[in-house]
């Protein structure tokens, strides 16, 4: 620690105490079997090395805002690395449930995007009413592969098809920035399908303010009294400035609009939850590292502010 710059890495304990707690997703098999370049199962641990300079603690530009009054932030560590892809989803559930169960909000870092119907099911196991927000470039709802396998391209197809999600009338699961270049139309229709379940929010139409909308759905959840998920498949960023992904996206989210997005989702009491998926540093390491540590920083002085705002 440089006591004149202090740093989200000298403030981050490694155990289960923090309010936001860090989680690694090491696995993409999941990416593996929707037929993806693999990689991302080390993107946890990159991701780690990259935080450790992430910052700074106290940020002049929200008026001195010093983190470490309002939040505690803590490192649980990685799933266990040696599991089958069932096994690690099993142990991810379990390890969201309980932290949700004890007021903690989960941020977990992927690894593939399979790990979002694992994480969502941790928060339906602990709420009443949900809603899913999916930031992604794809919908990520086909189907299981044969003999009922999760992948990355199935997580929110499983979600929906969940009965503790779809029986409940107030649940709402809404696809954010999705590109209708990536999206098979069969895909768009079974979604279409479960209206008003679902909703199709379309990059073409956010493109230049995805703020406003995003700030709107969170909005709608908080006056219904529903728990929230943001899901951030950061395949929905521009590859300029995050290539390391197994699908880059020509067009997309620029890295400004992704950090805002966190800093409003941190915001909010309602998200109980976030997932980043999809990151691989054996495609690209630095630059998508240093952005998506930026992200998870964005989530945390987010809240940090919400805090220091209502007291």
């Amino acid at each position: 620690m440089i006591s004149d710059d202090i740093r989200l890495g000298d403030i981050i304990t490694e155990d289960d105490n923090g309010d936001i707690i860090l989680l690694g997703f090491p696995y993409d098999e999941g990416v593996r079997r929707n037929n993806g370049r693999v990689g991302a199962k080390s993107g946890p641990n990159a991701f780690r090395q990259l935080l450790k300079r992430t910052g700074t603690v106290i940020n002049a530009e929200y008026d001195d805002l010093d983190i470490r009054k309002y939040v505690k932030v803590s490192d649980g560590g990685n799933i266990n690395e040696n599991l089958s892809l069932e096994e690690a989803h099993q142990q991810l559930e379990e390890r969201v449930t309980h932290l949700i169960r004890n007021n903690k909000i989960p941020f977990v870092v992927g690894g593939g995007n399979d790990q979002s119907y694992p994480n969502a099911s941790g928060l339906l196991n602990n709420s009443k009413s949900i809603y899913v927000i999916n930031i992604d470039a794809h919908l990520d709802v086909r189907p299981l592969k044969e003999g009922n396998k999760a992948h990355s391209g199935s997580p929110f197809r499983q979600l929906i098809e969940d009965e503790r999600f779809h029986r409940n009338p107030s649940n709402r699961f809404i696809e954010f920035a999705s590109q209708g270049s990536q999206c098979s139309i069969e895909h768009v229709n079974y979604l279409r399908s479960k209206s008003p379940l679902t909703n199709i929010i379309w990059y073409q139409t956010i493109r230049d303010d995805p703020l406003t909308p995003f700030q709107s759905i969170i909005k709608s959840a908080e006056e219904q009294n529903c728990d929230i998920f943001v899901s951030f498949d950061i395949d929905s960023i521009i590859s300029a400035s995050c290539p390391g992904v197994s699908a880059p996206a020509s067009v997309g989210l620029s890295a400004q609009q992704a950090c805002d997005l966190a800093f409003i989702a941190g915001q909010s009491f309602h998200v109980k939850l976030m997932d980043m998926s999809e990151y691989n540093p054996i495609v690209e390491e630095y630059r998508t590292g240093k952005l998506i540590t930026l992200i998870f920083y964005h989530f945390i002085l987010g809240r940090a502010k919400a805090i220091r705002d209502s007291q």
